[in-house]
């Protein structure tokens, strides 16, 4: 029998045969989208659709370019594919994006439409049409063509130990050995690396901050944080609010995690805890989940299958796809992404596996966001098929927790098993701190856009010391002034990263309603994936069966659950 494959879906408005990476082509069907005649509610919606089916055809084409590219990091024509792509086609489709968001937005006929179908819409168009400038294109080019660089600097750098040569990322499973000064010299290594490049990456940074804040200026805000908080479509909390959950992680959760360490420094028999102790097992198993790639998906496929059956053939029409690209290596961009692909109905998984633990966390993680392509792919209009970051992570996140009782895939022996469902536990709320550091560095960052790379580099330290859930840093001052320069977000995605620590909340509470309500749990998440980004965000964590909330109280309860949970697997 012929393995199921995802084929493409058939465009209903635009010709399959019409090459959209040509901009006269695009031009001349934006021209006639801006001219169609819309005599009643019905020519409205079939408005919507068109245009909604154009722009997915362009973020498609967008995005396999940024899938060759990311794929083939040191690959300079496949970079210079990316940018002009970008820069000539689909850049120069934004101002036509957004006299057709007005053409809908003005027309007589909205108000006869269906609000609750609607006005949610309204408020997402009316948000775009507001913030739009047309000044701002170009530095938005040259902020994507920047921002490509860093994949390529940091996917380039590799280090030889023991007569073999390792990229940064597969220079990380060593974090993982028993041995303590083969984690400090690997960990040592990778941090001088880092260090030949750090004038480069601070230049590269500078003039990204350059070029992001003119661009808050041009839409009168007066700093570039603001500007961002509202171009994400934060409707549901402020700036105030997430500065308050840096304050309440800060008196929760890092208290918690200090606990956890002080255990963890116990079992090691060490005087400190350092930076190269963080990711190892005290019991010193090495945990090895899987050998080669197609057994690190076939063991992925099975896990999803257990916790809903469509989750598994999913994955399983990805990989007859080829829409995984997994292993690392060589000249390959770091981190992992699912990009989903309007057009196809599907997504790509990229990520860098190099066998260890974190890898299944990765795998899986990413295989929520996939989920969420799949539950999406029948909706027609655009803005609704993309989720807010705070609900994309919240399905990845919850996916990492809602498979953890099967597992045992990975990890056969019992013990092993109970070692990585406490590492994923233990991860999940661990995570919060860094994530406030991140949010907080950025925070800095843009509303004293004034400073220097070595101001910059102090003040990120000062927050590693604020949010230290007992790391010693002592002697490896250089090292932690520096380690920021290793989080992608950063450079390439500025803001997106507070969305994991609100979305890592939902996701405990998902998890906390799974071990409570079992098969309930799943279909609210799957009911939840299924509505995209059709409701306001706070309704979608409603559909999901939790609150959208990031209250100190409400931390505390959810911290007491994972302490709940971190007892029974310790009896």
């Amino acid at each position: 029998m012929a393995e199921e494959v995802i084929k493409k879906q058939p465009r209903k408005y635009f010709p399959e045969e019409l090459d959209f990476s040509v901009w006269e082509n695009v031009e001349a069907e934006l021209k006639t989208l801006k001219a169609f005649e819309i005599s009643s509610p019905e020519d409205l919606e079939e408005f919507l659709e068109r245009f909604s089916e154009l722009y997915m055809i362009l973020q498609e084409q967008l995005a396999w370019r940024y899938i060759r590219m990311t794929c083939k990091a040191d690959d300079e024509q496949l970079r210079k594919e990316y940018s002009n792509f970008y820069a000539n086609v689909f850049s120069k489709a934004e101002p036509y994006r957004i006299e057709l968001m007005k053409k809908y937005y003005e027309s007589p006929h909205k108000a006869r439409l269906d609000r609750n179908r609607y006005a949610h819409l309204d408020k997402l168009v009316s948000n775009r049409i507001e913030l739009f400038r047309e000044e701002n294109l170009p530095l938005e080019i040259k902020e994507k063509e920047l921002s490509s660089k860093y994949g390529s600097i940091i996917g380039s750098l590799t280090v030889s130990y023991r007569g073999k040569e390792y990229t940064l990322m597969q220079l990380s499973k060593f974090q993982q050995d028993p041995d303590r000064s083969v984690r400090e010299e690997t960990w040592k290594l990778m941090m001088n690396k880092l260090s030949t490049v750090r004038d480069t990456l601070e230049e590269l940074f500078d003039e990204l901050k350059a070029i992001r804040i003119p661009q808050a200026k041009n839409a009168g805000f007066d700093n570039y944080r603001d500007y961002m908080h509202k171009k994400k479509n934060r409707f549901a909390y402020s700036v105030e609010d997430v500065l308050q959950f840096h304050d309440s992680v800060e008196k929760v959760v890092v208290p918690f995690i200090k606990e956890l360490n002080e255990k963890k420094r116990k079992k090691l028999g060490v005087d400190s805890l350092r930076p190269w102790d963080t990711a190892v097992e005290p019991s010193g198993r090495v945990l090895k989940p899987f050998e080669s790639i197609d057994e690190f998906v076939e063991k992925a496929i099975t896990i999803l299958s257990k916790v809903d059956p469509d989750f598994g053939k999913n994955l399983r029409k990805m990989k007859n796809t080829g829409l995984l690209d997994l292993e690392n290596r060589k000249g390959k961009a770091p981190g992992g992404y699912n990009y989903p692909l309007d057009e196809t109905g599907a997504p790509f998984i990229f990520m860098n596996a190099t066998g260890v633990p974190e890898n299944v966390r990765t795998i899986l993680h990413e295989s929520g966001h996939a989920m969420h392509s799949f539950a999406t792919d029948k909706e027609r209009l655009l803005l609704y098929k993309h989720t807010p970051h705070e609900a994309a992570e919240l399905a990845s996140m919850s996916m990492e927790l809602l498979t953890l009782d099967h597992l045992n895939e990975y990890y056969p022996d019992d013990e092993e098993l109970k070692l990585a469902m406490r590492k994923e536990l233990v991860g999940t709320i661990s995570f919060l701190p860094w994530c406030m550091t991140v949010d907080a560095f950025q925070q800095w960052i843009y509303t004293n856009p004034e400073h220097s790379p070595e101001e910059r580099d102090e003040y990120f330290a000062s927050l590693l010391d604020r949010f230290n859930t007992g790391i010693d840093w002592s002697e490896l001052e250089r090292e932690k002034r520096i380690r920021w320069l290793l989080q992608p977000h950063i450079m390439t995605s500025p803001f997106y990263y507070i969305e994991y620590g609100i979305a890592q909340l939902g996701a405990i509470a998902i998890y906390r309603n799974y071990r409570l309500n079992g098969q309930k749990a799943i279909e609210q998440y799957k009911h939840f994936l299924s509505l995209g980004h059709s409701r306001p965000l706070d309704e979608l964590y409603e559909a999901a069966g939790i609150k959208f909330d990031f209250s100190e109280e409400y931390i505390t309860e959810l911290v007491e659950f994972i302490k709940e949970e971190l007892d029974k697997l310790d009896d």
